[in-house]
């Protein structure tokens, strides 16, 4: 049995939830339970998703707390205007991209249009908004203070990776006449472009460098095209001859001789496998320059 190691985001979750009873404990919160859970939902893979994340929870929250408070007045308790009720809310939510903050809105319209003691559902709903509200301030804060994400580690990782990837494939294509698929490449390459999108977010909370985000653009834009060429390249299944220029450059690269072709080859395929071969060497070069 393989003993996992305990990660920080983890670490972090359990210390803002710990802090946030604690804080409910302080302010005598009746239901700190919300609190706890809001503060859990805080504590996204990024410091951008933890704001965005607090933000749409609190605010559909309040629309959970409103809607109850307004259907209580029609008909409390009643299993008709509570479905009814949550159509509203899950409709809204999609309506607005809260999607991920439904079951929270709807939880809290539950447990205030539930509140069975009469005069007390504004009050209820009050303290069911401010917990919420708690919890999410104490796990973005902790988040953004407290060994924050390191994104932009994860994109140099997942570049390394794919940098590897791609020298490899194209050293089995060259030296061993051996094609893999491509569907692992593609699928690193949306990870990074994942990855990049919440690191452009991430330098509005000075988490990353404007110029460091730009160099990870023109990385990423040159994996793109590495990517389209080395496609085009795997399609040709016929044999072909690669020029003196591409052949001195894969002997750079790659530290090794390239063995002589002496076979018969399509002229101008061989012009079209050159020129895609070279794009991915310059590529590479231009990526290898950038990271190292």
């Amino acid at each position: 049995m393989k003993i996992e190691k305990i990660g920080m985001r983890t670490i972090k979750t359990a210390l803002a939830v710990s802090l946030t009873i604690f804080i409910a404990q302080v302010l005598n919160l009746k239901s700190p339970f919300f609190a706890g859970i809001a503060a859990i939902i805080a504590m996204q893979s990024s410091v951008s998703e933890s704001f965005n994340m607090a933000k749409n929870r609190m605010l559909s929250t309040i629309l959970g707390a409103i809607t109850a408070l307004l259907f209580s007045l029609i008909a409390p308790e009643n299993p008709f205007f509570i479905a009814i009720g949550i159509i509203i809310i899950i409709y809204l939510c999609n309506i607005f991209n809260w999607k991920k903050s439904i079951q929270l809105s709807t939880m809290v319209f539950l447990s205030i249009i539930l509140n069975y003691e009469e005069g007390s559902r504004v009050n209820y709903a009050l303290y069911r908004t401010l917990d919420t509200f708690i919890g999410l301030v104490i796990g973005t804060l902790i988040n953004y203070f407290l060994l924050p994400p390191n994104i932009e580690e994860q994109i140099k990782v997942s570049v390394e990776n794919m940098y590897s990837q791609v020298k490899n494939m194209l050293e089995h294509i060259i030296w061993k006449k051996e094609y893999t698929g491509l569907d692992e490449l593609r699928q690193e390459i949306v990870n990074i472009e994942k990855n990049y999108n919440i690191l452009k977010k991430e330098i509005r909370f000075n988490l990353c460098k404007t110029d460091i985000c730009s160099n990870f653009e023109n990385i990423f834009q040159l994996l793109e095209s590495t990517y389209n060429h080395l496609s085009i390249i795997s399609s040709i299944e016929k044999t072909t001859s690669i020029d003196d220029e591409n052949k001195k450059a894969l002997e750079n690269l790659f530290h090794k001789t390239i063995p002589n072709n002496h076979n018969k080859t399509n002229e101008q395929l061989d012009l079209v496998y050159n020129y895609h071969l070279n794009k991915i060497i310059k590529n590479l070069n231009y990526i290898e320059n950038m990271l190292y």
